[in-house]
């Protein structure tokens, strides 16, 4: 018979290693939650500070992008630069078309709203950010059929309810419509362009537009007419926007954080003749008449003349008109001393610059190859 088995006492743990142990996982969990609190912190400031960044990246990049496009489709008589200055900037540009066949659209959408791809008339004037000037002034149209570049406005409004007198939003309008939010926690300091502008000089170097000229927008009409000149001539000038976005980051325990994005986008469409295609030479423009005003001192001749048939009826392609004068004694016409783009059924040009003498004046419609037409000449006028 097997003998019962006795019990015998276990080793077990005494209160003084339980005080012990306890105190050690105390001491490496406060060394523990320390450490992982500064990581836990850094990636957060790391993240807040990355977040201001790409805001203003972001920002910057939205605007670029309209930019760098400004002026594709539009017309000869309609700016690239309608507004620039220190806070806004407005331009044309066909940049989206519901119409899939748009040869000159950058981006097709089918949904986009029928006022937002075409250019306003003169019925929808809307006014310019941050100014008083309502634009457009003219119908622009190419073909009888109305231009498909369509106004962008970008500018900073100080955001109100931030507390800051240096905190802005930046805005985006597409012509009349409802302007949208593009970025918030855009901090501008005082006396710093969001805008800066630099213009073509001889030779081809670019020099900023200093700016106390700005703002400058683009009064004159009709672009490339004789009223094109003075600030309306300096937006046509513009050949790169600078932008300088300022991201903001509120730390909650080291304050703000700033981080500064700078970019320069060329407008890679100024200056450049827009490619159209035309017929043959176009027909000339008739009526012409050249009218002295003896009131005027010295003596001024107001010259007339009616559209060409090419002009709004035939080929359509009759992009402006050229004014020459010379003695009746010459036979060379020399340069021209006036040009007007075509817009209207009839015109008058004034000539101010005017010597004893008889004097004839002569009329030339040029179309977009450029093809000149035969000369039309006026009645002469004997200058005493």
């Amino acid at each position: 018979m097997r003998a019962p088995r006795t019990l015998t006492n276990r080793a077990g743990v005494t209160l003084i290693e339980l005080m012990i142990a306890l105190v050690l996982f105390v001491m490496v969990f406060g060394l523990a939650v320390p450490f992982f609190r500064f990581q836990a912190r850094s990636v957060s400031e790391s993240s807040g500070r990355q977040d201001a960044l790409q805001n203003a990246r972001f920002a910057q990049s939205t605007i670029d992008r309209d930019l760098r496009i400004a002026g594709a489709g539009v017309v000869a008589q309609q700016p690239l630069v309608v507004e620039a200055s220190k806070y806004a900037v407005s331009f044309n540009a066909d940049l989206v078309s519901a119409d899939s066949m748009d040869p000159s659209a950058i981006y097709y959408d089918p949904s986009v709203d029928p006022a937002a791809f075409t250019s306003m008339t003169t019925a929808d004037k809307v006014t310019l950010p941050l100014s008083a000037v309502s634009y457009p002034d003219s119908n622009y149209t190419a073909n009888s059929l109305p231009s498909g570049a369509e106004t962008v406005s970008f500018w900073v409004s100080v955001d109100s309810t931030s507390g800051r007198a240096d905190q802005y939003i930046l805005f985006r309008r597409v012509n009349t419509q409802t302007p949208r939010v593009v970025a918030k926690g855009i901090l501008i300091p005082s006396g710093q362009p969001f805008f800066t502008y630099y213009r073509s000089l001889a030779g081809g170097t670019l020099d900023s537009i200093p700016a106390a000229k700005l703002p400058v927008f683009h009064s004159a009409p009709i672009h490339g007419s004789t009223a094109d000149t003075a600030g309306s001539a300096l937006t046509d000038s513009i050949r790169v926007v600078r932008i300088s976005a300022w991201g903001l980051y509120h730390d909650p325990n080291k304050g703000d954080v700033v981080r500064k994005v700078r970019s320069s986008t060329r407008l890679i469409n100024a200056g450049m003749v827009q490619s159209l295609m035309c017929g043959d030479v176009p027909l000339p423009a008739s009526a012409a008449t050249a009218t002295p005003d003896s009131a005027a001192a010295p003596t001024q001749i107001e010259i007339g003349w009616t559209a060409s048939i090419d002009q709004d009826i035939a080929e359509q392609d009759v992009e402006r008109y050229m004014v020459f004068r010379r003695r009746t004694s010459e036979t060379d016409w020399g340069e021209p001393i006036g040009s007007v783009a075509a817009s209207q059924p009839a015109y008058t040009f004034e000539d101010t610059d005017i010597q004893s003498g008889t004097w004839v004046w002569a009329i030339v419609a040029q179309d977009c190859s450029p093809s000149n037409s035969a000369v039309v000449i006026t009645p002469p006028v004997i200058i005493p």
